[in-house]
């Protein structure tokens, strides 16, 4: 399946979701969960879906992950927020189990074909006081990989060389002065990690802070999405700003970018798109607030 060009969202109408971009070699790789139908009022989401792409405007779908295919089995429908990561040549899909767990699968390209080398989950029930849930997978500059996952609080773990194990019992990351969609006091889910000019970035959809270690703690720093930089043609009816919640950064060709749900054109929670927007940052390391187009990026 391939698609024209759109801007923003990138793939409209198909409930392309809760998105992560990877650059393994020289394409874009999205990994993202899939809302099932727009008149849906919960979410339905039945499997994963991996798109690519070589300059963020023309996508290609290129595979699809069912639950069937993993410890899970067929008829789950709560398909939720994923990552990815590669190693030692090796690629490594992580995903949710609803709000319970988190699980594994590897294959030796970016598209499959996925294999579960578990068969049961990576992060699973009571290892930490929240659901162990929405990961996001980091891999510092000396090789070193974690992972990070969880709700209000976020928990932190070293990951194995072999990327399907814990090499540590998970940290709790503590927040200074925390915010998010709901109001101060109080993040949200989906965290996500990167790394730039030696500061460690952890966000959670549009909020951020920022730490000089991985494990923190990240001072808060609030929102780069401001509703003044929204277009009105893409505002979500009910909350103004329809970009937020799940999301994540990347770095591609000397330019950063930022990638999160929009639910702008569906007017549902239930049914979202995917939008990106180019990231800059300050002298001091803050994010500037990202200016959201409705023509979309092209690679500059």
């Amino acid at each position: 399946m391939n698609t024209k060009p759109t801007g923003n969202p990138i793939l409209p109408g198909l409930g392309v979701c809760d998105p992560h971009v990877r650059i393994f070699g020289d394409r874009a790789y999205l990994y993202a969960t899939h809302d099932k139908a727009k008149d849906s009022p919960e979410f339905v989401m039945e499997d994963w879906w991996v798109w690519s792409s070589g300059d963020l405007v023309n996508w290609k779908h290129e595979c699809t992950l069912r639950p069937e295919q993993t410890y899970i089995g067929a008829g789950f429908r709560s398909c939720w927020a994923t990552d990815a990561a590669e190693k030692n040549g090796r690629f490594y899909w992580y995903f949710s189990e609803a709000s319970c767990r988190t699980g594994v699968v590897v294959a030796d390209t970016p598209t499959g074909p996925w294999r579960d080398p578990l068969g049961r989950a990576l992060i699973g029930d009571g290892v930490v006081p929240v659901g162990a849930y929405d990961p996001g997978v980091f891999i510092d500059d000396d090789g070193t990989p974690y992972i990070v996952f969880g709700v209000w609080d976020y928990y932190i773990a070293r990951l194995n060389e072999d990327m399907i194990s814990l090499a540590e019992t998970p940290r709790k990351i503590t927040i200074v002065n925390p915010e998010g969609p709901y109001g101060p006091g109080k993040t949200d889910d989906k965290p996500y990690l990167h790394k730039r000019g030696g500061v460690y970035y952890l966000s959670w959809g549009c909020f951020y802070g920022m730490a000089s270690s991985v494990y923190g703690p990240y001072d808060c720093r609030g929102s780069i999405i401001l509703e003044q930089n929204v277009p009105v043609s893409h505002r979500y009816k009910d909350h103004g700003i329809a970009y937020d919640r799940h999301g994540s950064f990347f770095e591609w060709r000397g330019q950063w970018y930022f990638i999160c749900n929009d639910m702008s054109q569906t007017g549902t929670m239930f049914y979202r798109d995917s939008s990106v927007c180019r990231a800059q940052y300050r002298k001091n390391g803050e994010i500037e607030p990202v200016v959201v187009e409705a023509a979309g990026v092209g690679l500059p």
